[in-house]
Order: C-alpha cells, then structure tokens, then sequence
C-alpha cells in the first residue's frame, strides 16, 4: 500500500514504525523469546556480566530493540514488507506479557520453557488500535496511550490491515515541546499512581509480579532512614528495577526466585525536585537513556516519579489550552503590577513621612511595653512566673517564632526554664537534647549579645551551622542575663521560617530588658531563700517538737512498764514465801507426824518455784544485755533429741496426754548450743502440757531441707511443737512479752511466772533463729526455724 503525500505530512506519520516485528500464531514462544533476547543488542543490568555465547552476530543486530511482535495471519514473512503490507492483526506480544508470564511462575527460565507452547496461547488478542486517516494526530495516540495504560499502538488502515506501530518512546523523539516544557514544573505532573515499591531483599519474581499487578514497567526500590531534626523516618530511593532489567535477566537463564534486587538494580539514579522544569527532566531521560526519573524531596523523601507518558500528557491541546490562559493572566496581573507601582511612586513622599511617624510612635510603644514588662515581672516574687512573662512578652512584641530562655548551670550544662513558641513551631522545653545544642552550638558571653540574620553568612564552623540546620534554625538573638558580674542565663530569640534583620531597637530592648529581668531573678531568689529559711526553721521546730513527744511518751511507757514489773515480780516473788511461810507456820503449830510430809512438799515445791523464778529473771536480763555471741558446737540430733523429750513422756502420762512425736530415725547433725536449744524445746513442750487438757494430744514434729548447689537458700531446720489449746488473734503479738498471761487461758489455774516465751525467744534469737506461731481451729503451734548447714 502506498500512502498519499498527505498522510505523510500529517505529525502521526512521522511516529509510525512501518516494519515492526512480526509472527504467525503457531510460531513457537521459545524460538521467539530467543528473538526479543538477540534484539535487545546488550545486556542492561549493571551488575551481570552477558556471556559471549548469549549474543551471536546475527544480522538482527543492526535492527532496534524489540519491545513488541505483531501476530499476523501470513506465515511467510517476518518483517512487513514494503511491497505486500496485506496483512491481518490478530494478537500483540510484548515485553509487558513476558513480564506477565513471569509473575505467574509458570515459565521460570528459557531452558525450562516447553517448546509446544505457541505464541497464539499467550498473545494478547483484545488490542487497542489506531485507524490510520488525514484526520488523525498524534495527541489521538497520547489519549489512547493514557486511557488504557498501554504502551504499543498498532495502526490500521481503513481495511483492517497492518500499517505499523507507535509507542510513546518514538513520540518523544519527534516532539521537542521545548517552550511549554520549559514553563512548567515538576511538582504539576509527578504522579504518585507510578510508584510501586519493595525492599532491596525482594527477589525478581516478586518485582515481576509487582509490575504484573500494577501494570507498571519499573519498581523503585527503598529503605526506611530516621531524620535526625525529627522522630520520623523516611522512605529513601537506593535503586531501580525496570521491565528490561527482569527480562535481560531471564534471557540470561537466571532464577529470578532467588536473585535479590540487590544483586542487579541500578544505582545510579536521576533524581528530580519539585521546582525542576519539565524541559530539564525531558532533555535528561534524553541524555541519560531513560524511562523514568525519581522525584524526592531535599532530604531523600521518594515523593513521585515521572516517566515519558506524563511528559507526553502535557502536549494535550486541552493542556496547552490552560498554559496559554495562565499566561495570559500573568501578563495580565504584570500590567496590574506595573500600574500599582506607578501609584506608589507618588506615593512616596507621603510614606516617608508616615514612616517616620511610625518610627517615633514604635519607640514610644517599646518604651511602654519595657515599662509594662518592668511592672509586669516585679509585682511577683515567684521566680517561674517571671521568666515566664518575659519569654510570653518578648515573643509577642517581637513576633518571633521562639523563644527560650536557659539557666546555665555549669560551662557545659544549661537548662530551659521558660519557653514562648507558635503553635506550628517545634517545642524544646522537654527536649533535653535542645538546651545541650545551646551550649555547644550557639556563642554564650555575657558580655556580648549575638545577632545573626542568616545562619548561612556567619563565622559559626560548618559543623555547628550544619547544626543549627537540622534544628531548622535560620535566624537567632542572644541576649546574657548576668548577675553580680556572673552569667546568670540567655534569653534566646529564634526564627524558624526564614531570615531575619535583627533592628537595632530590637536589640536595645532586649538589653534593658534582660538588666530589668536580672534585678526581678535576684529579688525572687533572696525571697525564695527567706522562704526556704522560714520553712527550714518551721520544719526543725515541728521535728524537735514530735522528738520531745515521743521521748515524753516513751519515758511515760518505760514509767508504767516499770511499775507493771514491779508489781508483777513482787508478786511472783511473794506468792512462794507466802506458802513456805504458812508451812513452816503449820510445822511449828502442829507437828503431827502425818502432817509433817505434806508441809515439807509444800517447802520444797514453793522452793524450787522461787529459785526458777529468780533464775529466769536472771537469764533473761542476762540475754537482754549480752552482746557477745553464744558458742555453738555440734549437736548429734539422733541421741541427743530422746534426752530432751523423755521426761515429757512420764509427764503427759501422769497427766494422761498423749505426745506425739513425728520424725526421721535418722537426723543430721546441727552447729548449736545444746543447752540454748535444750531450753528452747523444754519451755515449749512445757507449756502445752500446761495448757493441755486430759486426753488431749501434744504433737512434736522436725522438719528439715538440705541444699543441693550454692546457690540455693541455705538449710534450715524446723521444730514444731503444736496443742489442741487456741489463743485469740488479739492476743498472738503479747503473749512473747515478759510476765504476759494469756487471759481464762489457765482453766486449771496452774500458775506461772509469764518469763517462759520470752526466755524463749530471746534464746531463738541469739541461735540466729526465728519463732513463729500460729492458732486457728483450736490448735496452737509454735515453729522454731534455724540455719543447720
């Protein structure tokens, strides 16, 4: 077919490939992949060498990169020529579709590839297509490329037969839109929908299967960065994957489930800012020979990419439509511009002399809000409420976006006492790092106020100015608040949003300012100390006061103690003279033979009870006031045990108690004091058969555990003593007191010197022991716990 001169003249013509790749449907995919795979002239991936034996020289070198492969009815031919172009489409195949075969897992290598597959079993058979007519242009293209998210046009002529081919690509080549390009930004056609990302540990299938599911020719690949200025972090670009890099590497037989992007992205990316043009970003894919450019953020934030279609995009009439309008008002709006300047030119004089009023009318507002911050912090002598005022006022009256003020606490440590800041400012108040950075970064004397407009035209050391710019600091004032010639603080005024001129007022203010702040600090600190003195006294006395009671009390407890002790010992010790007086008595009065007996028992028993009376006095005194511990020797608990329990035996059994003893055969020997422990076990056995009724049961029980590893609790050893006789609750913290009896305890009224459970646990205390009891259901238990091994 020979088109006409006009067609040719049309801009679509110039974009058509007339002979683009072709196959028959029952051409095998193997034999085409091998095609596309020799087309693609050499190998794109930046860290994989191709093998000399992947490339021969065929004379398919000289033709372009293959991206795509028409499937036509014809089986002879493999190009369309130029003389017989009667040819019908029936299906598409391109780069995109491998991609797509890829994803599925189905065809994971070349090698494995069954060579019975057709390429009319994988070929796309619904195509968009473009008729080809006088009436057609290329922005029909751009239009169809944008609707279906496609990239090969084929192009028909009015019969249905192939003419060729178009592609975004060759659309690029053809248009140099360099005017409109030039006129707008990045920042108007970065598209978000372009982005699809992974990790640098993805493998290939995965990036094929992404770009399969999102129907996109590249993956930017990224990591997570934390910015230092804030607690955020930030997805940052390291590296690209586009639809070649999958296919060149599965041409090269490698396993795309077990290669790493990593191994095979490039590095070496183009980025874009906002503010670039579109003509730069059109003349770099040019330069750089590629398809998409990343778009970030001055601090690595990935924000956007841009890729040949959206280039594209812009050459819309409807676009061109709004370029146009919107210059139209700019030049507009510079008319209205030019003629408003006219007007302030005669309006000058008049706004010099409104300037200079305004001039003398701010020194006389300084004047007053200096007078009205004067009052204002000495009318209180709390300290924070000063500072606070000062940094609220300052800020306000300057319009500053910040305001500190800092304590300097030594030559390296300061801290922020008070702080006024916008709402949309970074607070540092809480942020201990801050007062750290004012000390390291920002020049403290206190003889000299620091101004800088511009942190950039300083004499501050790079490091420091670097500093500064991550706290996105562009402007500061410093003012010293000294005191008896020592620096006291800073107040630290900050700008956030851009640079500042610091005037020469500003900082006269801040100077009477800052003596004015000094003298209220002074003030409310010698106020503070009078107080803190004041309450440092009231403290002492209220101490003193409650010491003075407590001793009062005590002596008030040691006096009635005293007189209890008194009163009970006289009357311990009366009660057994009483009766061998009265004996003795009877003996003289009636010495009858039969009568003698019974009164000399009565001697003898009232005897014995005043000698244990006076020795536990004495025992007890003597472990009250003993310092030096007891000696301790081995005690062999198997033969030495009986002898301590056996006379209880004969004596439950004449008071028809039963005793119950329950332990090893076999026990080990203990570090002790035979006597102290002796005593120990007699007192408590003593007291439940006391306290036991006739028939009841006394149980006597020894437990005990032995360590296994240093590291366990050390052995300790129980002796427990229990009797069916219950105390009350109230009445468990007295009973180891000394001369204590339990109250109708005693049904017998057996008598008792109330010495016996103190003695006890005097002498469990000096074995560095513990004693416990208990009584609940109308039993009583004492458990006696010493360290054994």
């Amino acid at each position: 077919m020979v088109a006409k001169s006009s067609i040719y003249s049309s801009p679509l013509q110039q974009v058509i490939d007339r002979h683009p790749l072709t196959m028959t449907p029952d051409t095998p995919l193997l034999d085409v992949l091998h095609l596309i795979s020799k087309l693609q002239n050499s190998c794109a991936l930046p860290n994989v060498s191709t093998p000399k034996n992947k490339l021969d020289q065929s004379i398919l070198l000289n033709e372009e990169k293959a991206t795509s492969v028409l499937i036509v009815e014809n089986k002879s031919v493999k190009q369309i020529p130029k003389h017989n172009p009667q040819l019908s489409l029936l299906g598409i195949f391109t780069t995109t579709d491998i991609i797509k075969l890829i994803a599925t897992g189905k065809f994971s290598s070349l090698e494995s590839l069954s060579k019975n597959i057709r390429l009319g079993e994988v070929m796309t058979s619904n195509i968009i297509t473009l008729k080809e007519s006088d009436h057609q242009d290329l922005f029909t293209a751009l239009y169809l490329f944008q609707k279906h998210k496609i990239s090969h046009l084929p192009v028909l002529d009015s019969k249905k037969q192939i003419v060729g081919i178009v592609t975004p690509e060759k659309i690029s080549q053809v248009l140099q839109p360099s005017n409109i390009l030039r006129l707008r930004r990045v920042n108007e056609v970065k598209n978000d929908s372009v982005i699809i990302t992974t990790s640098e540990t993805a493998s290939l299938l995965e990036v094929s299967q992404l770009m399969s599911e999102y129907k996109v020719n590249s993956v930017i690949i990224t990591q997570k960065r934390k910015l230092k200025t804030q607690r955020t972090e930030i997805e940052e670009p390291i590296g690209l994957i586009d639809k070649d890099d999958i296919i060149q590497a599965y041409f090269l037989d490698m396993n795309l489930a077990k290669i790493p992007v990593q191994k095979v992205m490039k590095t070496e990316l183009n980025f874009l800012q906002l503010r670039d043009s579109l003509w730069d970003a059109h003349k770099k894919m040019l330069q750089e020979k590629v398809q998409i450019l990343i778009v970030c953020s001055q601090k690595g934030k990935l924000l956007g990419a841009i890729n040949k279609t959206n280039l594209l995009q812009l050459l819309d009439p409807t676009e061109m439509f709004s370029l146009v309008r919107k210059l139209r008002a700019d030049v507009n709006q510079l008319q209205a511009e030019k003629l408003q300047l006219l007007r302030s030119r005669n309006a000058e004089l008049e706004t010099e002399v409104q300037a200079r009023t305004a001039e003398i009318q701010e020194q006389l507002e300084r004047d007053r809000l200096l007078a009205k911050i004067a009052l204002r912090i000495h009318q209180s002598l709390n300290l924070q409420e000063i500072i606070n005022a000062a940094v609220t006022e300052v800020q306000q009256f300057l319009n500053a976006d910040q305001v500190v003020l800092c304590q300097v606490k030594s030559s390296k440590v300061m801290n922020i006492v008070a702080e006024s800041v916008n709402f949309d400012c970074y607070s540092w108040i809480s942020d201990q790092t801050s007062s750290e950075y004012l000390m390291s970064n920002l020049k403290v004397n206190k003889n000299k106020i620091y101004a800088v407009a511009n942190i950039e035209q300083t004499d501050l050391p790079t490091e420091q100015i670097r500093s500064l710019k991550e706290k996105q600091v562009k402007a500061f004032l410093i003012v010293p608040i000294c005191q008896d010639e020592q620096l006291w603080g800073i107040m630290c005024t900050q700008e956030y949003s851009g640079i500042r001129e610091w005037q020469p007022s500003e900082i006269d203010l801040l100077q009477q300012l800052a003596t004015q702040l000094a003298i209220a600090i002074q003030q409310a600190q010698l106020y503070q100390q009078v107080q803190t003195l004041n309450t440092d006294l009231e403290k002492q006395v209220q101490e003193r006061t409650r010491e003075l009671e407590q001793k009062v009390a005590e002596l008030e407890q040691l006096n009635i103690l005293k007189d209890d002790f008194l009163s009970t010992v006289s009357h311990e010790l009366r009660t057994p003279l009483s009766n061998m007086k009265m004996a003795i008595h009877m003996l003289k009065v009636f010495p009858v033979p039969e009568r003698v007996q019974q009164y000399l028992n009565i001697l003898d028993t009232e005897c014995k009870r005043e000698i244990e009376l006076i020795t536990d006095l004495l025992d007890l005194q003597r472990l009250e006031g003993c310092t030096e511990s007891i000696p301790l020797n081995t005690i062999c608990l198997t033969t030495w045990l009986p002898i301590i329990i056996e006379p209880f035996k004969s004596r439950v059994k004449e008071r028809q108690q039963i005793l119950n003893s329950k332990y090893p055969q076999q026990l080990p020997n203990i570090r002790s004091n035979n006597n102290s422990l002796g005593r120990i076990l007699a007192e408590l056995l003593n007291n439940a058969c006391k306290y036991t009724h006739s028939g009841g049961e006394i149980k006597f029980s020894i437990e005990y555990s032995q360590k296994k590893s240093f590291s366990e609790t050390p052995s300790i050893i129980k002796f427990i003593v229990s009797n069916p006789s219950e105390i009350p609750e109230s009445e468990l913290p007295k009973i180891f007191n000394k001369f204590y009896r339990v109250p109708n305890a005693d049904p017998w009224k057996q008598g008792g010197t109330g010495l016996g459970l103190a003695l006890v646990k005097k002498l469990v205390e000096q074995l560095n022991g513990h004693i416990i009891v208990s009584s609940s259901n109308g039993w009583t238990t004492f458990t006696v716990e010493l360290l054994w091994k």
